[in-house]
């Protein structure tokens, strides 16, 4: 047996008995530490380790054997081994601390070899004794989380389980073998979730694809018979602003009151709902629903330039690849003229390309916003009541309303469909968010521009022409390069981060639905 180190305190209210008993233990080569009496060795016990206590019967105010059954009776203490000295050598004094959990008994006029033995005995047994508590701890804690992998939602990294892990022994062969069929069983959760959320958001991305999509169909139905674009407007702002009042009632989610919010609320009002709006309608009365659509998502290739040009975003070879393809998809529209789109001027084009203008310039309104917990729903509440208090008193004064008989007797429906589709469209894009992330729901835009098309074919029996079809190509590969990864980062440390909002995601809005 190797000599074991080890912290030992010694309790005599002798004071020659306890140096003299201090001196011999350290002589051994341990650590030592004396008191004068019980309650003394009963605090020192508490508030240190010890390996070993070397423990005085006749004390004053506590003897040995109350101490002793004091640590005996403490789950915390008794594990220490107990060594009683005594000047006493009756073999009733031994028998009694024996029955007490004294571990051995020594007389006070000790052989300094039988000392050594017994000390180093009793550290002996203290080391094993550690062990084993420490091995069935390690025992515990594996099967606690046996528990945890039961459960849902666990991972493998946070279970703790590395230091068992490295044992050599049996012990920790099971724990790395638990560790590894855990792992595989996380991976194949996470698939699994992975799976089902990208089935599920597959789902809400085509579901926001049909209901935005719509909105540039309907916009030409209700202006083809030369309707006034302000009070088109006026009328799907008002509604959209009652049904999303609506929405915050149901869920107790109200826009904020301050100043600032009720500024930022008329800002965004302005630049997202009121000003788009109008040319929405205004250019749906001569550019194709199909042709909407498309331009409505070169909202990201805007803001792409607007935020580069602000310092906003570090300018690369792929991004300007990709907005050239932009530039492309509107030169591809542009140049057919009537012929192939449909549309009678050119001019048109650019106007209809104010829309996702409007759009970008809101992003980077919300961008430069300081970031704070803001409810999406509530916000967009605000900004949607904001929009429609403004263009009131402009259509009014401009003699642009459109009264509800005019409006209900002609295309009614179709004012209903935009104001509830803006609405669900914009509830349900939180949802999207919040399920998928706003890098996933980013691409809501490839979904709209296929539903704009779709609902044009099917709705205004608009057709697909080669022209069009390249445009399409040229949109959607410079999507793709201006676009940001979820784990984009910036290409040199001294440009400053991209906010996903100014990266062309606004809240997961890419575009921004139109009517919203």
């Amino acid at each position: 047996m190797g000599k074991q180190q080890g912290r030992v305190l010694v309790v005599d209210d002798h004071k020659p008995n306890r140096m003299k008993l201090a001196l011999a233990v350290r002589n051994l080569g341990h650590e030592v530490e004396t008191v004068e009496g019980g309650k003394q060795c009963l605090e020192a016990l508490r508030r240190e380790r010890f390996d070993i206590v070397l423990l005085d019967i006749l004390m004053p105010e506590m003897d040995g054997f109350q101490v002793l059954g004091e640590i005996k009776a403490d789950p915390a203490l008794r594990d220490i081994p107990v060594i009683v000295i005594s000047s006493l050598d009756e073999t009733d004094d031994a028998v009694r601390a024996i029955e007490l959990g004294a571990d051995d008994f020594l007389t006070k006029s000790f052989n300094p070899v039988l000392l050594k033995a017994r000390v180093g005995a009793g550290l002996e047994r203290k080391r094993l004794r550690d062990t084993e508590l420490e091995y069935l701890h390690q025992v515990d804690r594996l099967a606690a989380a046996s528990g945890i992998v039961e459960g849902k939602g666990f991972d493998p990294a946070r279970l703790g389980l590395d230091d068992i892990a490295a044992r050599d022994d049996r012990l920790g062969n099971l724990a790395r073998v638990f560790l590894e069929m855990a792992g595989e069983v996380y991976r194949r959760e996470q698939n699994l979730r992975m799976q089902i959320s990208l089935l599920k958001g597959g789902m809400l991305l085509m579901l926001l694809g049909a209901s935005w999509g719509l909105i540039p169909s309907l916009s030409r139905i209700i202006m083809v018979d030369g309707l006034n674009p302000l009070g088109v407007a006026f009328w799907t702002l008002g509604l959209s602003a009652t049904l999303m009042i609506g929405a915050s009632v149901l869920t107790g989610r109200y826009p904020s009151r301050g100043a600032e919010e009720v500024k930022r609320y008329l800002i965004l009002g302005l630049v997202g709902g009121v000003l788009p709006q109008i040319f929405l309608f205004w250019v749906a009365a001569s550019v194709p629903a199909m042709i909407i659509a498309i331009i409505l998502a070169a909202e990201s290739f805007i803001v792409f330039v607007l935020a580069a040009s602000m310092g906003l975003e570090a300018p690369s070879l792929k991004r300007f690849v990709g907005l050239s393809l932009g530039l492309g998809c509107v030169v591809l529209i542009m140049v057919p003229g009537s012929e192939v789109t449909g549309v009678d001027n050119w001019v048109w084009i650019l106007v209809a390309l104010a829309v996702p203008f409007c759009y970008a310039i809101e992003d980077i309104v919300i961008a430069a916003l300081p970031e704070r917990d803001v409810d999406i729903l509530g916000a967009a509440t605000g900004i949607t009541i904001a929009a429609a208090l403004i263009l009131a008193p402009v259509t009014l004064a401009t003699g642009s309303f459109i009264s509800v008989d005019e409006a209900l007797a002609g295309y009614g429906w179709a004012f209903l469909m935009i104001a509830g589709l803006s609405a669900f469209a914009t509830v349900l894009l939180v949802y999207t968010i919040r399920t998928t992330g706003a890098v996933f729901a980013s691409q809501a835009g490839y979904a709209m521009t296929a539903g704009g098309i779709l609902w044009s074919v099917l709705l205004l029996d608009e057709q697909m022409t080669l022209w069009i079809w390249a445009a399409l190509a040229c949109l959607i590969s410079g999507l793709v390069l201006v676009m940001p990864k979820q784990d984009e980062t910036t290409e040199a440390g001294s440009q400053r981060p991209m906010p996903d909002k100014v990266a062309g995601v606004a809240d997961g809005r890419q575009p921004t639905a139109p009517g919203a």
